[in-house]
């Protein structure tokens, strides 16, 4: 059984890591695209490129902690991992189905504390979950600073508008979105394969980076346009300067997380950005009743995901007889 266990964990990894390619490529690339500056198939292209180069080459720190942070290296069996990455796949790909976007970070965690508390382990509650805590509280704070930020430089910098200046600001647009589909790569690869590492299946962190950048990419190839659309179409209604702000804020902001090692939300870093933006700019740039549908989905999602984790495992682990 611990083969049938084995596959059950890697196609589960697998399958979560193609439905995060896919439901972040709105929050990474939805302004270029709303501005009209890229076709859904240019833009999916670019995100598939940017983001296998971020998971190979940061993603380390954050497997790290998804693997051996939340519960100790020796709970995290195959069974365990299974259990949890399915939860957070079925979960994902439901929302993405739904087209809500929804923090994978919060829900691969989660996942792994539900599955943890139903077998009884030792959950890193006063380090890594509270330091996860402090990261996600603070993302849209720092997310909103930044946009309003880097929106008032954008002002200064780009001074009165012109064809030529819209023409500029527009292609560094692209190349922000393409910064943030890397930092996607750094921030939310290991929530995927971060079990790979903990089990041991694969014992470097760069391979199995560079696997979960593989299927986040075919993710957003095969799979990406209903949020690409969603976020760029229905949801953000920015000048190019602002868009900027907020893209670019949403990067920095993720990136450092993920450089510390604690994934967090790339759209809660977005919408944070968003609204410092929106704030240098005095206008509303967020449609409300689509952003109450998407607080409700990540108030309640992480919940979900733990409860669901935390029965799989109890009913399955009865059925199947693993202690």
């Amino acid at each position: 059984m611990e083969t049938v266990y084995l596959i059950g964990m890697v196609v589960s990894g697998l399958f979560f890591g193609w439905t995060i390619g896919s439901h972040y490529t709105g929050a990474v690339m939805g302004t270029a695209f709303g501005a009209k500056l890229i076709t859904p198939r240019r833009a999916t292209i670019l995100i598939a490129v940017c983001v296998l180069l971020g998971s190979t080459l940061e993603s380390h720190n954050v497997v790290k902690t998804v693997g051996t942070g939340v519960i100790a290296g020796k709970d995290m069996s195959i069974f365990c991992a299974m259990i949890m990455m399915l939860t957070a796949a079925v979960v994902t790909a439901a929302n993405t189905w739904l087209k809500l976007p929804v923090s994978t970070s919060q829900l691969a965690i989660f996942s792994v504390v539900g599955a943890a508390m139903a077998m009884q382990a030792e959950v890193f509650w006063s380090t890594t979950i509270l330091a996860l805590a402090v990261t996600w509280v603070g993302t849209p704070i720092v997310g909103a600073i930044l946009g309003f930020v880097i929106t008032k430089l954008m002002d200064t910098l780009m001074g009165r508008t012109s064809a030529r200046t819209k023409k500029m600001v527009g292609y560094f647009l692209i190349v922000v979105c393409c910064y943030a589909a890397y930092t996607l790569g750094c921030n939310n690869t290991g929530n995927a394969v971060g079990v790979f590492y903990g089990t041991g299946f694969i014992p470097s962190r760069m391979l199995a980076g560079f696997l979960g950048g593989i299927v986040m990419a075919i993710g957003a190839l095969t799979w990406g346009r209903p949020l690409l659309e969603r976020v760029g179409l229905q949801i953000v209604s920015l000048d190019l300067n602002s868009a900027v702000g907020a893209q670019l804020a949403q990067g920095i902001t993720a990136h450092i997380a993920a450089s510390l090692g604690y994934p967090t939300s790339m759209n809660q870093a977005m919408i944070g950005g968003i609204a410092g933006a929106g704030l240098a700019r005095g206008i509303k740039a967020i449609d409300m009743k689509v952003m109450k549908e998407i607080v409700i989905s990540w108030f309640f999602t992480p919940i979900v995901g733990g409860i669901v984790s935390y029965i799989l495992y109890f009913i399955f682990s009865r059925l199947l007889g693993v202690h």
